[in-house]
């Protein structure tokens, strides 16, 4: 069975979806919810779901959000013997302020107990990696944490996929683009990465090209609605969306994320798994 080990962020998210049209500075009616978060979290546990062994690198707080979190990843058989439980600081926690039709209107995170995943506990959980086909990380991880990581992944001999995140963490990897074998982002953090000028191109195809020529192997760029375009040696290609009827937007790159780690786990090519992952998505 395929082993792959994520890296980053587990988290509790509250979404709260807009009865009507969002009223700026005024009290909109909304309905909540609440559910376990982190990108890290999420691809792991889609993972498992897709029959993937996985293995967890995390931290949560000594908190009820906390042991909930660790409930639910070890009921779909996560190894969590590497998520560290840290006391007097709360677990990572998202909010999702979604439009009446499940467009994202705005996220707040407070992801303060992620700083503990820095490099020296990046070094100490090295045995974590052993025999792993891949290694996934999030960019909650600082740029030195980052490093290690990579390097210790592929001293393993496992290949490193990476997400961004957001607009925010996408420069933790400028540094480590050639050091990167699978990078997932979406337009926006595409373009904070490259930084193109107003005469340089910014559309996918560019965007996919230029993260290319800086030395990422492969690129999963996502767009939306309008499907997501990969490039790595064989050049750039557009893999369509599946037509769906959009009920909430949050999880979905990670579904994405998570069920194309799990076909090139398998042997698929890299258009076929994208192909299955904007299914998921």
């Amino acid at each position: 069975m395929p082993i792959v080990v994520c890296v980053g962020g587990a988290a509790i998210d509250r979404s709260y979806r807009a009865v009507g049209a969002l009223v700026p500075d005024s009290s909109n009616p909304a309905r909540g919810r609440a559910h376990h978060g982190g990108v890290a979290r999420n691809v792991v546990e889609s993972l498992a779901r897709l029959g993937i062994a996985t293995r967890l690198v995390s931290v949560v707080g000594d908190d009820e959000a906390g042991r909930s979190l660790l409930e639910g990843l070890r009921a779909r058989a996560v190894d969590t013997s590497h998520v560290a439980v840290i006391p007097d600081v709360a677990t990572a926690t998202y909010v999702a302020v979604l439009e009446a039709d499940g467009r994202l209107a705005l996220g707040l995170s407070d992801m303060a107990i992620l700083d503990a995943l820095d490099e020296s506990y990046i070094a100490s959980s090295r045995s974590v990696l052993d025999g792993a086909d891949w290694v996934f990380c999030d960019c909650n991880l600082d740029a030195a944490a980052l490093a290690r990581l990579i390097d210790d992944a592929h001293s393993a001999g496992a290949r490193v996929a990476i997400d961004t995140v957001s607009v925010a963490k996408a420069s933790h990897v400028a540094t480590l683009l050639a050091r990167i074998d699978l990078l997932f982002l979406n337009r926006e953090e595409a373009r904070a990465l490259v930084a193109p000028s107003a005469t340089q191109s910014s559309d996918p195809d560019s965007l996919a090209r230029d993260l290319r020529a800086r030395g990422v192997a492969a690129v999963v760029l996502t767009c939306g609605n309008a499907g997501a375009m990969i490039a790595d040696a064989h050049g750039t290609r557009r893999v369509p969306a599946v037509p769906a009827a959009l009920r909430d937007a949050t999880g979905a790159g990670d579904a994405l994320t998570a069920t194309t780690l799990a076909a090139l786990a398998r042997g698929a090519s890299l258009v076929e798994a994208v192909r299955d992952g904007t299914l998921a998505a």
